[in-house]
């Protein structure tokens, strides 16, 4: 039986930390993945799984370790294993997941198992050293003889650390840090819990300022490959989003939004004008139509939004984007200048927005749907079921969405075939000829000038059986040499 070398308070912090830094880096690892891979259930499920399993590997070896050592090499390997951990995740695990993630899609592996395998091979072993945190504190606070009392208590604590870690990560941490500083703040917690651990006061100072050290130089690193014409970057809690100033093909300077790793919002940096054709196009089907009201779904840096108010006829446009921060980003770092006050901002997911927007009586004649950027896909918002919210409160709609350039893939057939379910025709238009192997298509339920009916077949996308992220895997992803 071990002595309780701890007071109390530090074996419960320490015990909340493992269960909050467990948590968030389950939130974390998600979030990293989904401008690669698109935020789907695959992603969160196949992610949990190998956490899970980790987890259970981790606890199972510690609780055989625990019971063969005494205190004082208990606590030695809690607090090597905290430290340990802390510094796997820093420089390891969280900068090289989307990039170890895209090389095995590259490289033809299915969804989930390109998920799997990077999870694995990133994750496991940092999770499987945390989760040992648990019977090791359990056996350092059996001092009665009842290990079912003490690991009560450690798994009470360790579970409300996984609670806050649950919560804190995405709707605190994310906004006001961005998953960058986030993920240096969860290696943070793991290198004070193990200073905890550490048996003398001078071994504690050292371990922190260590720490310290360690995550400034993973920092700087990380600055340091920043490319030269980037002059904004941000992880918000749903993208990654980065403003670059590049020569366009005609030669003039662009200023362009990347979200997800996509092109989604581009301006002349002379001019301020819209850069994008299909932003053009967009606005002259607009024009066309000449509907007074006008619904944007996906703000990206707001040029639609900003060109339609622009419109003499134009009396109001909404503007629903899921990400808070992309307007305050848009007007001061990528359109630098205020929205129109025609211009109304809901940050709400649009499957809700538009519910309420129906609830309310609202009626667009125009609706352009444009949250389709980078190469991860909101794949909820593929869906004959979401389409047909859109047709309830909009007359002409307009999507764009990046297919390949045949429009002949299995994704852009399932895409074309739900759009045409839901609103009767369906015509393409590519904006951009000559472009890249998947290229801008305009999808429109009517037709507009240079556009041509779409005939083709394919499965219908539904809430309740989707496989629009997988699609867009293969499509994407097998296109690329």
């Amino acid at each position: 039986m071990h002595a309780l070398d701890h007071k109390p308070l530090t074996i419960w912090i320490v015990a909340f930390a493992e269960g909050f830094s467990t948590l968030a880096v389950e939130v974390i690892a998600i979030r990293l993945a989904i401008p690669v891979a698109g935020s789907s259930m695959t992603l969160t499920g196949v992610m949990l799984g190998v956490v899970l399993f980790a987890l259970s590997a981790g606890y199972w070896h510690g609780g055989e370790l625990s019971a063969r050592w005494d205190s004082s090499r208990t606590r030695a390997a809690l607090t090597r294993n905290l430290l340990l951990t802390g510094a796997i995740y820093a420089a390891v695990s969280f900068p090289a997941e989307a990039i170890l993630l895209g090389k095995l899609l590259d490289a033809g592996l299915s969804l989930a198992l390109g998920i799997g395998v990077a999870a694995t091979a990133l994750f496991a072993v940092p999770v499987y050293l945390v989760a040992q945190t648990v019977p090791l504190l359990a056996e350092l606070t059996n001092t009665e003889g009842k290990a079912g009392k003490a690991s009560g208590k450690v798994l009470f604590y360790s579970t409300l650390g996984s609670v806050a870690g649950g919560i804190v990560t995405p709707i605190f941490l994310f906004p006001y840090l961005g998953v960058r500083a986030s993920t240096y703040a969860i290696c943070g917690l793991l290198f004070g819990a193990s200073a905890l651990m550490a048996a003398q006061r001078f071994g504690r100072w050292k371990i922190l300022g260590s720490g310290a050290l360690f995550l400034a130089a993973v920092h700087l690193a990380s600055v340091a490959a920043k490319p030269a014409d980037e002059q904004f970057s941000f992880d918000s809690a749903h993208q990654n989003i980065r403003i670059v100033s590049e020569r366009a093909a005609a030669g003039r300077m662009e200023r362009v939004m990347y979200l997800n790793g996509g092109r989604a919002s581009g301006i002349f940096s002379d001019t301020g004008q819209s850069s994008f054709a299909y932003v053009r196009e967009a606005g002259q089907a607009l024009a066309a139509v000449r509907s007074s009201y006008v619904l944007a779904v996906g703000a990206a840096g707001f040029t639609f939004p900003r060109d339609a108010a622009a419109l003499p006829f134009v009396q109001q446009v909404d503007a629903v984007d899921v990400d808070p921060a992309v307007r305050e980003i848009a007007e001061r770092q990528f359109l630098r200048q205020p929205l129109p006050a025609k211009i109304r901002f809901f940050p709400l997911s649009a499957r809700y927005a538009l519910r309420r927007f129906r609830e309310q009586g609202m009626r667009y004649g125009f609706a352009l749907l444009d949250a389709y950027s980078g190469k991860g896909i909101p794949d909820e918002l593929l869906t004959v079921d979401f389409f047909r919210d859109v047709h309830a409160v909009a007359d002409c709609i307009a999507a764009n969405v990046i297919l390949d350039r045949a429009a002949e893939s299995e994704f852009a057939a399932n895409v074309l075939a739900s759009f045409r379910k839901a609103f009767g025709r369906v015509w393409i238009k590519d904006v951009k000829p000559g472009d890249e192997e998947t290229t801008n298509f305009l999808v429109t339920n009517w037709e507009i000038p240079g556009s041509v009916e779409w005939a083709g077949t394919g499965r219908i996308y539904t809430d309740d059986r989707n496989t629009a992220d997988r699609d867009h895997v293969d499509m994407l992803w097998g296109s690329e040499e």
